[in-house]
């Protein structure tokens, strides 16, 4: 039997960089979205894989109320449940929704600045390219 988010979310862990991998296959509804990232906590508790490489390459959509969710609400409470390990997540996004990002007006796009806060309680930074992403993740 699949997992119930396996249209929209592939999840993965790779144990030699004790990598949590989401892969993310579509644009997503809320619903989804915290359907999919509890399945990765849970999953990254069960490995104690406190570093996120998160692909949102294949949603084109920039939608405020799932970044305000991640940024706000998920990835505190993740970040204290990966306790004592800090919570690092590299975001992997397409440079076209990068632009698209840029061309919405900063309200829609306020969640995604306030999840780099260096206040917040994990670490996240955006990268157009997976390499560059795990050598943050991994630094040699």
């Amino acid at each position: 039997m699949s997992a119930p988010y396996s249209d929209y979310l592939q999840l993965a862990h790779r144990p030699d960089l004790r990598l949590l991998t989401l892969r993310w296959l579509r644009d997503a509804t809320l619903p989804e979205v915290q359907i999919g990232c509890q399945a990765a906590l849970e999953l990254a508790q069960q490995q104690g894989a406190a570093h996120w490489l998160v692909d949102v390459r294949r949603r084109v959509a920039v939608q405020a109320e799932n970044s305000a969710w991640m940024a706000d609400t998920f990835l505190p409470a993740a970040a204290t449940t990966m306790l004592p390990a800090q919570l690092l997540v590299a975001y992997l996004i397409s440079p076209t929704r990068l632009e698209a990002i840029k061309l919405e007006p900063a309200a829609k796009h306020a969640a995604i600045i306030r999840s780099q806060d260096p206040a917040q309680p994990y670490r996240l930074r955006v990268f157009l390219n997976e390499v560059d992403a795990i050598q943050w993740l991994h630094p040699a």
